[in-house]
């Protein structure tokens, strides 16, 4: 009942052994077939040691020699149970065959796949029979590293570009609000107390920076605001759920040349260049125009960097003016004044010096020269009412001549500029004005700013002192109507400046906190006002007073609140007006409480 599982055995195991044994051992063999099987298979499951020529110890010797024991005493169940065992691990070696198969297949897939990234379009050699003989697959669409690859090459034509952004959700509130009009319960003095005000506001900008080889920058941002407030980027939740705007806030190219390193050109709009605080720039301000600057780091010294700023912002362009007179002839001098252009153009020079590493300390000096705001009416080109002037002739009739008549007509600036569902603030001129409605001053400002920087007293609450000086060289008198009719000049001494901050902690990480004091106080013609400090009450003549602290929730959201008290130090009127003794003149106070997630 054995034979033919001993045979089968035979077959495959042994029978190529036959061949390479001797060939009188082959003869000896085949003397007892059954036997031989038996032997055979015995030695194979003993796992019988090899002769020094390579062939079993028992098969070295005569089959005729080999002591065997008689049919009747074998036992086939062992021997069963040995043919059992040799043929589970037969099958266990052919399980292994399958597994290497497997292997060599998918190390041909991935030699396929290196080909591809090398752009080798040979076909890889086929290293194995068995992958050969696999049937060829049926085209594959493209691999997703190869479109990936094809989107950096893309990409790299047109540089990195990193978005980023904010939002800002904040409650306000207002109170101490007064006007200047005649009181109502007794007309003889100035002011009423009005009602507060309460209001939601939001503020988004969607930022976008990139890259074009290694000497040119771009960037784009987006941001909310009404049109016609160039010093505030938020918006007011109102009109009846009319959709906000979102409009082009920056735009510029700069140039940075490798062979000159530390300069830089920039042009379109942009931040302003300068070191600046808000009692003369807005933080919300953009700018318009050009700029150069130049930088150069020192590391072994104590001062660690200086740099050179010059800038040319055009404010106003306007068309060539054409202005009669009365009698029909043309006015030289208001023609010059109506076509002329608008500028700002200034420089500064900064420097930092760090004399340890817990101290650093820093100081600029700027010049501002605002070109041509003498020859404009603030009301016209900065308020809420844009002043359209209109010049129409009436023919003659009989007797009565020919007769031109010139005016000017009031359109809100909002109707032009952002629709008319936009009731947001206005920027106005607080600036000193002559009786013809025009600037009295000329505005040249010299701005001096130093800033200390402390770090010994703490990881996490460092400490800042700031202090910003301005001065107004073209502060002019300001003509006034005198008693008779006549111009009365007014001596103006109102140029100075003053911005004292002192900051403790940061708002880096979680659980950060910063503490900020500063104090302000701004004469009426030390800066132009229709681009300064927007949350104060009125942006010069005041003092005042803003109190801040910031929480850090996480890295990217930070809880701010903030207030701002203002006072009128010359009364209702300012300083070159008499306001009336017993006038109303409270202080204002803001409150404003915000949520900032950045991006």
């Amino acid at each position: 009942m054995f034979l033919p599982k001993i045979q089968k055995l035979f077959c495959l195991v042994f029978l190529p052994l036959c061949f390479w044994c001797a060939g009188s051992r082959m003869v000896a063999s085949a003397q007892s077939v059954t036997s031989g099987s038996r032997v055979a298979a015995l030695a194979v499951v003993h796992g019988s040691k090899e002769s020094p020529s390579g062939v079993p110890a028992q098969m070295a010797e005569p089959v005729s020699t080999r002591a065997l024991p008689p049919d009747g005493e074998a036992k086939p169940s062992a021997t069963e149970e040995r043919l059992t065992a040799l043929e589970r691990a037969l099958d266990q070696q052919n399980a292994k065959l399958d597994e290497l198969q497997k292997t060599i297949v998918a190390q041909q897939q991935t030699i396929r796949l290196l080909a591809g990234k090398l752009e080798d379009k040979a076909a890889p050699a086929t290293s194995l029979s068995a992958v050969a003989s696999t049937p060829a697959s049926a085209p594959q669409p493209p691999a997703i590293e190869d479109r990936l690859k094809k989107v950096e090459g893309r990409v790299a034509e047109i540089g990195a570009i990193k978005f980023s952004g904010d939002i800002r959700l904040r409650a306000e509130s207002f109170f101490g609000l007064s006007n200047s009009l005649a009181n109502g319960d007794n007309p003889a003095v100035l002011g009423n107390d009005l009602t507060p005000r309460h209001r939601l506001r939001l503020r988004a900008r969607l930022q976008m920076r990139g890259s074009v080889g290694e000497e040119f920058d771009w960037g784009l941002r987006f941001a909310t605001g009404s049109f016609a407030d160039n010093i505030s980027t938020n918006q007011t939740l109102t009109d009846f759920f009319n959709r906000k705007p979102f409009a082009l806030d920056q735009a510029f190219i700069s140039y940075k040349p490798r062979r000159a390193p530390g300069l830089r050109l920039q042009g379109g709009r942009f931040e302003p260049p300068w070191t600046f605080t808000e009692m003369t720039i807005d933080n919300d301000l953009m700018v318009d125009g050009f700029n150069e600057s130049y930088s150069r780091v020192f590391k072994k010294s104590t001062l660690r960097e200086l740099t050179l700023v010059a800038w040319q912002l055009p404010l106003l362009e306007r068309n060539s003016a054409f202005v009669r007179n009365a009698n029909g002839t043309v006015n030289i001098d208001q023609s010059r004044r109506g076509g002329r252009d608008l500028a700002l153009y200034g420089a500064q020079a900064r420097a930092r010096f760090e004399p340890s590493k817990q101290t650093a300390f820093s100081l600029s000096l700027a010049d501002l020269y605002f070109s041509g705001t003498q020859f404009i009416s603030p009301v016209q080109v900065f308020g809420s009412q844009l002043l359209l002037p209109l010049t129409f002739t009436i023919p003659a009739n009989g007797a009565t001549p020919a007769q031109t008549i010139t005016t000017q007509v009031a359109i809100a600036r909002d109707l032009l500029v952002a629709g008319n569902g936009n009731l947001g603030l206005t920027n106005a001129s607080n600036n000193a004005l002559n009786r013809d409605g025009r600037l009295a001053s000329g505005y040249n400002l010299v701005d001096l700013l130093a800033r200390l920087e402390l770090r010994r007293t703490s990881k996490h609450f460092p400490m800042a002192l700031l202090f910003d000086f301005v001065t107004n060289t073209q502060t002019h008198d300001v003509v006034v109507a005198g008693p008779s009719g006549a111009d009365l000049l007014l001596p103006n001494n109102e140029k100075h400046g003053f911005w004292a901050e002192a900051q403790i902690g940061s708002t880096k990480a979680h659980g950060d906190m910063l503490f900020d004091y500063t104090f302000l106080r701004i004469q009426k013609d030390a800066v132009l006002t229709p681009f300064n400090f927007s949350d104060v009450t009125q942006q010069s003549d005041m003092r005042g007073h803003r109190f801040q602290f910031s929480y850090a929730a996480d890295p990217r959201v930070t809880f701010i609140v903030t207030g701002v008290v203002t006072e009128r130090p010359n009364g209702l009127l300012g300083p070159f007006a008499v306001t009336p003794a017993g006038s109303s003149n409270r202080p204002t106070t803001r409150l404003q409480f915000d949520t900032v997630l950045k991006f």
